[in-house]
């Protein structure tokens, strides 16, 4: 699985992306600050960056912060952001895990590395192999991302296996990503992590409630590869107005409650 297998994933996602995307805990901040001693010196690449969910929370822990994602509309997106945030240490750059290799030397050392719900999307062992030449000692990797919930393609909640049914009612059976459909890795990312010149990897989990409405799961639905306003195109009022209703059907209120259980792992470069 690569990025360049689901080119067009995003498009069209960005603006609901930055609006409707769960943010990360404070918890996981909190927990990745810890691991890695972060005083407000030193650099992060945060790769996949998407609109910032990473590395506008993060930036007052680094000297500077380097945000890479290969979408324009992201990263257009992403400046929005940093702008209404204050922050005046992040640089976006346009590129993907895939051309790491020909910007090591421009790019310079890294403390830390994050990926959050982007390294499947990635040749993840090479991938690696590469940030082992950009991360200081003492520093590492981080993947973070929903292990449970946040998803509501997979999520087990009764409403969410609702909106998957309205979601494949009118999409396919079928998970899409973009104009590909959605191949899941064979092998687990701890496992590619433990090969890897970070192992051993880390695990953390922590627990984390969310309530969203009607509105919320909708834009919520439009920031991803399966079910974008792209993908819709002109089904979209019917889809919505669909949705609609089954939810309202579950609950007149308009509020649905979902666990999700997010996962963090850590990679450490040599001392």
């Amino acid at each position: 699985m690569t990025a360049g297998e689901y080119r067009d994933a995003f498009k069209g996602t960005a603006y609901y992306y930055s609006r409707f995307r769960q943010g990360y805990p404070q918890a996981l901040l909190d927990l990745v600050a810890a691991e890695f001693a972060l005083d407000g010196r030193g650099r992060l690449l945060d790769l996949g960056c998407g609109t910032g969910q990473i590395a506008v929370p993060f930036a007052p822990w680094f000297a500077e912060v380097v945000a890479m994602d290969p979408e324009p509309e992201m990263l257009a997106e992403a400046q929005r952001v940093i702008g209404d945030s204050g922050a005046r240490n992040i640089r976006l750059v346009q590129g993907s895990s895939a051309g790491l290799s020909h910007l090591r030397e421009s790019f310079g050392i890294f403390r830390v590395v994050t990926m959050g719900n982007s390294f499947h999307w990635m040749d993840r062992e090479a991938t690696l192999q590469t940030l082992s030449h950009m991360v200081e000692p003492g520093g590492g990797v981080v993947v973070a991302g929903a292990s449970s919930g946040g998803s509501f393609w997979t999520a087990d909640e009764p409403w969410c296996r609702t909106v998957k049914a309205v979601i494949q009612k009118w999409l396919g059976k079928e998970r899409r990503a973009g104009s590909g459909t959605y191949s899941v890795a064979p092998e687990r990312h701890e496992e590619i992590i433990d090969r890897s010149p970070f192992a051993p990897c880390r695990i953390h989990t922590l627990p984390h409630r969310r309530e969203l409405t009607v509105d919320q799961v909708i834009g919520t639905l439009y920031s991803t590869s399966f079910c974008s306003p792209a993908i819709l195109g002109d089904r979209r009022e019917g889809f919505e107005a669909d949705l609609r209703r089954a939810l309202l059907a579950l609950d007149p209120a308009g509020r649905y409650t979902e666990s999700v259980q997010y996962e963090i792992l850590l990679g450490s470069q040599a001392t």
